[in-house]
């Protein structure tokens, strides 16, 4: 293997085993077996071993099986969270050869960095998915990231420098995914706190934060209505699945949420209350218009009583 080809089996290798370990390891297995991949290092040449590919196809077929109910995939996923990136930077370790230790140990640092990278991207997409739970979706999606490894793949072995970009691209779109995982495991935590809560109790005034209360003064100086959590599902200019407020204040209701360490608010058009209101398992649907535009906030069973009812625009 030359220098390109290396460098692109050590990244690409880590990058699809944090979307598929097991496919990933059973298609590099099977090419080696079968004649497809030549010139593998010693340390992957064993993945082509029957026991390895068994054992490797075996766990495909659950993995595939799990991927395609939507609410065991993010559990299948959260088992893997340290599985994946292990096995990530082992291959980027197979994959470096016989070069110098040094260059070993960079491999594997950066192999189980990236596997953990894809992983959370793919974890956060999933997630997301699941706040909609819907069959056809979630196997569509499945049988394209599998078909995405295993394209990426021939590219590193057969294309390698076409490769390098390609998986560039990948690493780049998984770090701007980030900020979306950590904003959806915050969203499935607090819908599952609130469903909970709701069966014997529910949300209190005295757990507004001191920022939302002081923009609520701003907004109302004369004194605010309800004020209640919520989650920015599709709200012009906020983040999707942000954590934010609804805040009544002078017949007006208005979003404040944080963005960049400052405090913003939104306010919806001036009705008394939101045009639709969608009872749902872990969180009520809340429609709110914008220049006639619906704006979707989503709260929590547990903040129900607080929800203004639901007024129709004329």
């Amino acid at each position: 293997m030359g220098p390109v080809q290396t460098l692109a089996a050590v990244l690409g290798l880590s990058t699809v085993s944090g979307i598929n370990l097991y496919l990933t390891v059973l298609l590099v297995g099977a090419g080696q077996r079968f004649g497809w991949i030549h010139g593998l290092p010693s340390d992957l040449a064993v993945l082509g071993h029957p026991v390895v590919l068994g054992a490797a196809a075996l766990l495909f077929l659950l993995e595939f099986l799990a991927d395609k109910v939507p609410f065991v995939t993010p559990v299948w996923d959260g088992l893997h969270t340290f599985i994946r990136p292990l096995g990530g930077a082992l291959l980027a370790l197979g994959a470096a050869g016989e070069l110098h230790p040094v260059v070993k140990v960079v491999a594997v640092l950066a192999g189980g960095t990236i596997a953990l990278g894809t992983h959370g991207g793919k974890m956060g997409v999933r997630l997301l998915a699941h706040t909609s739970p819907e069959p056809a979706s979630h196997s569509l999606l499945s049988v394209a990231e599998d078909a995405g490894v295993a394209a990426l793949l021939v590219l590193i072995y057969r294309h390698p420098a076409v490769a390098l970009p390609v998986i560039g691209a990948i690493l780049v779109a998984t770090a701007f995914l980030v900020p979306l995982l950590l904003r959806t495991l915050a969203f499935i935590l607090a819908g599952l706190r609130g469903a909970l809560r709701a069966v014997v109790g529910r949300g209190h005034r005295d757990e507004i934060p001191v920022w939302v209360e002081l923009k609520a003064l701003e907004l109302a100086p004369g004194g605010t209505s309800p004020i209640l959590p919520c989650v920015a599902r599709q709200v012009k200019g906020v983040p999707r699945l942000a954590s934010a407020y609804l805040v009544q204040a002078e017949g007006q209701w208005h979003l404040v949420h944080r963005r960049w360490f400052r405090t913003r608010s939104l306010g919806f058009d001036t009705a008394p209350g939101p045009a639709r209101v969608f009872p749902g398992f872990l969180w009520d649907t809340t429609v709110f218009l914008l220049a006639r535009k619906p704006q979707v906030v989503l709260v929590g069973r547990d903040w129900r009583h607080a929800l203004p009812a639901a007024v129709p625009p004329a």
